[in-house]
């Protein structure tokens, strides 16, 4: 196929470049004893952060001295340390957020919660990669305010960095973690990565064996990089839906969902898919989808968000049979608020078009970069993108991007081979975006590794606060860095179960309680609670069909929400303990319901249709996890609210920020996502 006219970046490839790498790197130092060690010099207390210390470690930006015009010229990387909570008898751990384009000093304090595992007796240090944060950040502020088309960004933006556009490769990055570490005073470091991060560390690995103690990779990229192509992704593709419905958690929905995804892969050839989204002010609103599209759903949302996966076996269902909204959610066009996208799209795509391995040589020129770019393309397999096309291959490519990229004058592969040491693989199930078959590749190439497959988690296990996922990666961590045998964690079950096939009337409805359309009403109604529910853990605030809602996870306040086709939803609802009131318009019985939902039983008491009800209904499976486990999550204290249940919907205890919505996203997502 031909490459011209094909190359482009949609909304959902913008987004799928700056998330591809949502990770974060962690080096364990390992340093004789004292029991404590002294605050590095150089160092004060950090303003901004309760317990951290402050300082720089200064490193060149070409460390081979082979380019003149930037001799002498230096990036002064931002470092943060804390020291261990018991004695730093075992080192010290040292944080690196990845993207490439992401600071890490800003999660400090999370990186603090997250590895706490580890921190009893290793200190902490944190510190922006070079061209981020406050390490010199990269930036192209004339091509991202002036630039028309992908080509002009590109060009534009190699322009404004210079012959300093080489030097901000992996290569680089692996070599600042050994400046840090030579800097404090450590000798052998254990590197803990995530995603884009267990490829710097496999590097470090291999470029200061002596100096490497052990790795630890959670969400493995692969050894040589990322494929320019994705063939792992697209071969990974039958096997994340298969993890995602296994022990029957898709009866009744889907005997098989990589089949629907065949059928809707079909139908989105040509013009695409057809498909309807609200948006942020609760219009709906119709749009397109591609191929491109629905792959890049199945690699990134999918991988990166629990209810994102709970709902696609359903609403590939509800599309084949004709309804288009709950594809259309998962699928809708978001546009990036990131103050920083600039930023971090230059970096990424300095680093990107340095580290990934091109079928051209950097010096081709644009016509053949073409050229060996179609032939490497059509001689793949159609077979190793099914059910997809090779067009999708290209699209979601980073062929878009570096095709433009100029020349670079160094050499940033490693070629030294892994040494031989302790290895842990942490692996989620259902992570497209870094898929298992990589993992197992580079576990291969480390004689000592061990691998932990966590079923029902996504990409960055280490990430996962959903229960009981998070128990799972805290115990093999504390075995790993215990030095202790780790257990299988086969234990684990999903958060939010596989969602039914949302109804598509009024009349597919189930009567709740009552008979008729009261019942049907009520079964509407606690459909929608249930769908803003999850709806609010997943980062967003509109309805299926329509209306909008604000607020904190504490006091929701739904503005004619439409779930079933229409049935209009208004009022307040507490996500956290499941208490809400609300009036029902439309199609159905009109009336105004409280609700009470607990962990059993929910209680639906009001007026519908004119006509006093009272009811108690067994609480949804997803519905019942949220009542159970949310509270935790949040960090919220129920003792209070459980025992005057109605104040609880109007009053936030101040151990809840306000944005209820903000905090559970930041958990959700956790450092990485």
């Amino acid at each position: 196929m031909s490459l011209r006219g094909s190359i482009h970046v949609s909304g959902r490839r913008a987004r799928l470049i700056l998330a591809f790498f949502p990770a974060a790197v962690a080096v364990v130092l390992a340093i004789p004893a004292p029991a404590q060690a002294a605050v590095p010099v150089g160092f004060l207390p950090c303003p901004s952060v309760s317990g951290f210390y402050c300082g720089t470690v200064t490193v060149p930006i070409d460390r081979s001295g082979t380019v003149p015009v930037l001799v002498g010229k230096t990036i002064a990387l931002h470092v943060m340390w804390k020291p261990a909570t018991v004695a730093d008898t075992d080192g010290a751990l040292f944080a690196l957020a990845g993207g490439p384009g992401q600071a890490a000093t800003p999660f400090a304090a999370d990186f603090s919660l997250a590895l706490a595992p580890a921190l009893g007796t290793r200190d902490l240090v944190v510190f922006d990669q070079r061209g981020t944060g406050e390490s010199g950040p990269l930036d192209c502020p004339g091509a991202m305010s002036s630039a028309t088309s992908l080509q002009q960004f590109v060009e534009m933006c190699a322009v404004e960095l210079g012959p300093a556009r080489d030097f901000f490769s992996s290569k680089d990055s692996a070599e600042d973690i050994d400046a840090v570490r030579q800097a404090i005073g450590i000798d052998r470091v254990t590197i803990f990565g995530v995603s884009y991060g267990t490829y710097v560390a496999q590097l470090y690995s291999r470029l200061f064996p002596t100096h490497t103690a052990a790795l630890v990779l959670d969400s493995v990229v692969s050894s040589t990089g990322v494929d320019t192509f994705s063939r792992s992704n697209f071969a990974a593709v039958p096997k994340v839906l298969a993890a995602n419905c296994a022990r029957k958690l898709c009866q009744g929905i889907t005997a098989n969902p990589f089949a629907d995804l065949a059928r809707m892969a079909k139908r989105a050839g040509g013009s695409g898919i057809a498909l309807n989204y609200v948006d942020q002010t609760g219009t709906p609103r119709p749009f397109r989808a591609s191929e491109a599209d629905l792959f890049g759903f199945v690699v990134e949302t999918f991988s990166l968000d629990a209810v994102a996966r709970a709902r696609f076996p359903a609403a590939l269902r509800s599309a084949l049979a004709g309804d288009s909204y709950p594809l259309g959610r998962l699928l809708a066009p978001v546009t990036s608020s990131s103050s920083n996208s600039g930023a971090g799209m230059a970096l990424y795509t300095a680093t990107s078009c340095t580290d990934t391995r091109f079928p051209w040589s950097p010096s081709d020129t644009l016509s053949v970069r073409e050229a060996k770019a179609t032939t490497a393309l059509d001689a793949i397999p159609a077979s190793a993108y099914s059910p997809f096309t090779s067009a999708t291959g290209l699209a979601i490519s980073n062929i878009g991007l570096c095709i433009y990229w100029p020349a670079s004058s160094v050499d940033s592969s490693v070629t030294a081979p892994a040494p031989d040491i302790s290895v842990l693989v942490l692996d989620g199930l259902e992570d497209d975006l870094t898929p298992l078959s990589d993992a197992g590749a580079v576990a291969a190439l480390y004689p000592h590794a061990v691998r932990v497959n966590v079923p029902f988690t996504g990409h960055s296990a280490i990430s996962d606060v959903w229960p009981n996922a998070d128990t799972c990666v805290e115990s093999s961590l504390t075995h790993f860095f215990t030095n202790t045998s780790i257990p299988s964690c086969s234990f684990v079950t999903p958060f939010f179960r596989p969602v039914r096939v949302d109804p598509g009337s009024l009349a597919s409805v189930k009567p709740v309680r009552v008979k008729g359309i009261r019942g049907r009403t009520i079964g509407a109604v606690l459909g929608t609670l249930s769908d803003v529910t999850a709806t609010a853990l997943s980062g967003s605030d509109t309805g299926l069909r329509g209306g909008i809602f604000t607020g904190s996870l504490l006091k929701l306040r739904l503005r004619k929400l439409v779930y079933v086709p229409g049935v209009v939803v208004s009022g307040t609802y507490n996500a956290v303990t499941g208490i809400g009131t609300v009036t029902v318009t439309g199609v159905g019985s009109h009336g105004t319901l409280s609700v009470d939902r607990g962990k059993k039983y929910t209680t639906v008491t009001g007026r519908l249709g004119k006509k006093p009800l009272r009811i108690r209904v067994r609480t949804a499976a997803n519905d019942a996890k949220v009542e159970v486990q949310l509270p935790r999550l949040i960090g919220l204290n129920l003792v209070s609210t459980r025992v005057g249940r109605s104040s609880a919907s109007t009053a936030a205890p101040s151990s809840v920020p306000p944005n209820g919505l903000e905090t559970l996203a930041r958990l959700r997502s956790g450092l990485w996502g």
